[in-house]
């Protein structure tokens, strides 16, 4: 642990976000071990060490890929100005206009790319998989299982290859804009 916390410092002396040139960072002051146990209470579910301890230790959000890691409880929220334990729950309601809408359980949105687009850690995995949503590549009537898409095997694996300098949007879409990998299977 010690050294993805030394590996997160020095890859955020380059800069907090990948959009910090078009929409400065700040970071948040790291969340509480109270705050932070209550959250995931809330939640339901355990987030991993790994992501508990950059929350602890470095900030609790406004760090990392794309627009930044979204904090918990009193860090930093999204463009909608949403927490991430908010925006799950949000998510995991019912939508009124799209009875299809289903929010897999134990999937954390973290990550805010743009055009409503998150990376998300499965909680409800052992290995924490690091899953896309893409709401922009919905098509179906029936379900929302186009939408979902694997992003990396690990959520410590995730966010060291941010930390050595992996640009992670054009690992998932590359110069095509078409996303790069495989459905996800969504699990309730």
């Amino acid at each position: 642990m010690a050294t993805m916390i030394a590996a997160m410092k020095k890859r955020l002396r380059s800069g907090l976000t990948d959009q910090d040139r078009l929409s400065p960072s700040a970071l948040a002051s790291p969340i509480s071990e109270a705050r932070l146990a209550l959250d995931e209470a809330e939640l339901g579910f355990a987030l991993p060490d790994d992501l508990r301890q950059l929350y602890l230790k470095i900030a609790n959000g406004g760090f990392g890929p794309g627009y930044g890691l979204i904090g918990l409880s009193g860090g930093k929220p999204d463009d909608t100005g949403k927490t991430a334990n908010q925006i799950y729950l949000l998510f995991r309601g019912n939508d009124s206009d799209d009875p299809a809408w289903l929010w897999p359980v134990g999937l954390l949105p973290i990550c805010y790319w743009g055009c409503a687009i998150y990376s998300c850690i499965d909680c409800s995995d052992r290995a924490f998989r690091m899953r896309i949503f893409d709401p922009n590549a919905h098509v179906s009537c029936d379900t929302w299982d186009d939408a979902f898409f694997e992003e990396c095997d690990s959520f410590s694996d995730w966010i060291s290859a941010w930390c050595g300098g992996v640009d992670l949007w054009d690992r998932m879409y590359g110069d095509n804009g078409r996303i790069k990998q495989r459905r996800a299977a969504q699990s309730n």
